[in-house]
């Protein structure tokens, strides 16, 4: 289809495409107007990072991330919007009766899912999106309803949503290092009880036995020294847990990875296989001993024939090394180290080295504390008893002291978190009214319906496979077109000899061939036919042989459509005159049957009287000898011939008048009716004059737009408004006195 064809195409069906664009724009429009008034809730947000937390850091925690503010946005966006943060902003609003989806959620969903309802409704109504060019995130909760409740409404659920978003902000920061400082308080405040359990025994041992001396310089060395082994001890093992569990863990995943396929040691780099050549073998010698089995019984030998008996024997023993053979063997196999393995080969190694060091710590750190107990021991007994004490409380205060530090920092830590980064309200919480953007949606309705409807009628015409011009025709059926007739109100030409009309123009092209391919004809005689029913046959036949006429031809008008005879009608000839049926029988004279017609020049034969079998009455030698008599006095013979892709009259016709010009309607594409006409017609060899184009439409008719356009304003001017009745714009009304284009059906 090229440009023209497309903008003929898009002309012609312009309808299609503004009833589609129509109504889809229509609906559109009348769907968003009708819609309740739309409010929604707002709020901007921002983060913001403290300097610490944003400068460039040389040796960075392992586990912290650096990320940049796009991800910083959308990592703030999926919290908002995380279950979590609309699950309790769901539960908090949905008895608070001022969020009126839920009341209709709580009524319409059963109450163990409406947890999961509500928060899939939240989900449909929250709008979380990064203003441009900003750091800030806009956050928007619609709601509809009127202008008194739906903004408090949207407004009171953005609220809520802010706070509890707020809070998960709070957790997510501290999270890290909560549990950190959760367990040193713990052990600071159990550290606190033993030292005030201490210091209270010591004081009282003290008062029940006050001619007890307090330790000397030595003694007091000597506690002080076993404080720090005690001191030392303690770290030692926390070290050696630590690393015991360290080593613990990697042990369990070296065993993980070692049982997970591909895993161990080595892993497969690659690995080839090929077809197993005894498979192939043992099936080669299953097939031969099937087929000596099966020439066996063929020479009529019984199942307990021992050479049967032998095959099937070993026909059992391939099948069973078969099923014990695999499809596919190794041909080679490439393995390598498995890097991962090898890592944690070195961190378990590295934990084993850490966890031995750690525990001959200890072992040395319990020795050196066990000789200072021993020498601690060689004192006096009350003597001894109070430096325990005292030692105990020294401990005690030694481990308050350093929990204490350790404390600090954690609250230190935990701090810096929750200050490194907060979030900042911009704007709002508020609510307003959502623009419909009416003009918007229309507007792309519009454009996407034109778009989508152009698409559609193009795709229309591009499978369309109907016949619209003398090209299309030629090319389809293989024979040229002689005449392209356009569809007008009126099908039929006047008597007037003067009318000047497009249809006549077209006639009288059709004339002017049939003149100049006098040297192609066999003979005057033409037989109008064509495959399919209402194509205009008798039309075309009436008005041809009509055009001839006023040439000057002496034209002979045949109704051979003995089955369904309409062209009386046309001519206005009395239906009950002898006509070709009558003649054929012998039952009445050429001279009886012949009828004459107010044109000068056109005489006509009916089809005569009904008959049973029209097609041995055609194949009759009357039929040869009436031809045979008629171009001997006329110039042309017109016969009107029925369908020929349902009768075999039209083709038993055409071989008698030994020419065949053939009717097709526009818009009817070339259906196997139209093929088995065209193959019958040339199996027998019939001389196929052309193709008449009928029915063309005005667009597609050459005639017509250069009728209209060089010569419709000099016959108006000539001719008035008499001429103008023979235009296709002013034909409204068909004059009584000639026949409508629905009569007859052809």
């Amino acid at each position: 289809m090229n440009l023209w064809q497309a903008i003929k195409l898009l002309k012609r069906r312009w309808w299609l495409i503004g009833l589609i664009t129509g109504i889809v724009t229509g609906a559109v429009f009348a769907y968003f107007y009708s819609q309740p008034r739309e409010w929604e809730g707002y709020a901007v947000i921002a983060e913001y990072r403290s300097l610490q937390a944003n400068r460039t850091v040389i040796y960075p925690d392992p586990f912290s991330l650096q990320v940049d503010l796009i991800t910083r946005l959308q990592n703030i966006a999926n919290v908002v919007g995380s279950y979590g943060v609309l699950l309790s902003t769901w539960r908090e609003i949905k008895d608070s009766g001022q969020w009126a989806p839920a009341e209709t959620i709580k009524q319409t969903v059963p109450q163990n899912e409406q947890d999961f309802a509500g928060v899939v409704d939240l989900v449909r109504r929250t709008e979380i999106k990064p203003i441009p060019n900003t750091e800030y995130l806009s956050i928007v909760i619609k709601t509809q309803g009127d202008i008194e409740v739906a903004p408090r409404q949207a407004q009171y659920a953005m609220e809520v949503l802010l706070r509890k978003f707020q809070e998960q902000y709070s957790a997510l920061n501290s999270q890290t290092a909560r549990p950190s400082r959760e367990f040193v308080e713990q052990e600071y405040q159990q550290a606190q009880r033993e030292y005030e359990r201490a210091t209270r025994q010591l004081s009282e041992y003290l008062n029940q036995n006050k001619d007890v001396i307090q330790s000397q310089n030595q003694t007091n060395i000597l506690l002080q020294s076993i404080s720090r082994a005690e001191v030392q001890l303690y770290d030692a093992e926390v070290a050696r847990q630590s690393a015991a569990a360290r080593l613990a863990r990697l042990t369990q995943q070296l065993r993980q990875e070692e049982r997970r396929p591909g895993g161990g040691e080595y892993r497969q780099l690659s690995k080839v296989t090929r077809n197993n050549p005894i498979l192939q073998q043992l099936q080669s010698e299953l097939a031969r001993a099937q087929n000596d089995l099966q020439a066996q019984i063929a020479q009529g030998r019984g199942d307990n024939h021992p050479e049967v008996l032998r095959i099937k024997g070993r026909i059992e023993e391939l099948e069973r090394q078969l099923g014990e053979q695999q499809a596919m063997i190794l041909d080679a196999e490439t393995t390598g180290l498995n890097n991962l393995y090898e890592a944690l080969k070195r961190d378990y190694l590295q934990a084993m080295v850490e966890t031995q060091v750690a525990e001959k710590r200890v072992n040395e750190l319990r020795g050196q504390l066990a000789q200072m107990r021993a020498r601690l021991e060689g004192l006096p007994e009350r003597q001894r008893a109070a430096d325990e004490l005292t030692l105990k409380a020294q401990l005690a205060e030694g481990k308050v002291r350093l929990l204490k530090q350790k404390l600090d920092e954690a609250l230190t830590r935990e701090s810096e978190l929750q200050t490194a980064g907060f979030v900042k309200i911009i704007d709002g919480p508020g609510a307003r009214p959502v623009d419909k953007n009416l003009p918007l949606r229309v507007a792309l309705a519009f454009a996407l319906s034109l778009i989508l409807s152009t698409g559609l009628v193009l795709l229309l015409g591009q499978v369309d496979q109907g016949v619209y011009t003398p090209s299309q025709a030629e090319s389809l059926f293989g024979i040229p077109v002689v005449a392209a007739l356009p569809r007008m109100a009126r099908a039929l030409l006047s008597r007037d000899r003067t009318e000047q009309s497009p249809l006549s123009a077209s006639y009288q092209l059709l004339s002017t061939s049939l003149l100049e391919a006098n040297g192609r004809l066999n003979g005057p005689a033409v037989a109008i036919t064509g495959a399919d029913p209402d194509v205009g046959r008798t039309t075309v036949a009436y008005n041809l042989a009509l055009t001839l006429a006023r040439d000057g031809a002496r034209v002979v008008l045949i109704d051979g459509d003995l089955r369904n005879p309409q062209l009386h009608r046309l001519v206005r000839a009395d239906v009950n005159h002898p006509g070709l049926s009558d003649i054929l029988m012998e039952s009445a004279s050429l001279e009886q049957a012949v009828q004459q017609t107010p044109i000068e020049g056109l005489v006509f034969i009916g089809a005569g009287s009904p008959v049973e079998n029209p097609v041995r009455l055609l194949r009759s030698p009357q039929m040869h000898t009436l031809l045979e008599t008629l171009k001997k006095v006329a110039d042309f013979i017109i016969i009107d011939t029925p369908s020929a892709a349902t009768f075999a009259d039209g083709t038993v016709i055409g071989l008698a008048a030994g020419n065949v010009l053939i009717v097709h309607a526009a818009g009817n594409g070339m259906t196997d009716a139209t093929r088995e006409m065209l193959a019958r017609l040339r199996q027998h060899e019939a001389n196929l004059v052309g193709v008449v184009l009928n029915k063309v439409r005005l667009d597609d008719s050459v005639v017509y737009r250069h009728f209209q356009k060089g010569y419709t304003r000099a016959l108006e001017s000539r001719n008035g408004a008499a001429t103008r009745a023979a235009l296709p714009a002013a034909s409204t009304r068909v004059d009584d006195s000639e026949p409508e284009q629905t009569t007859p059906r052809d």
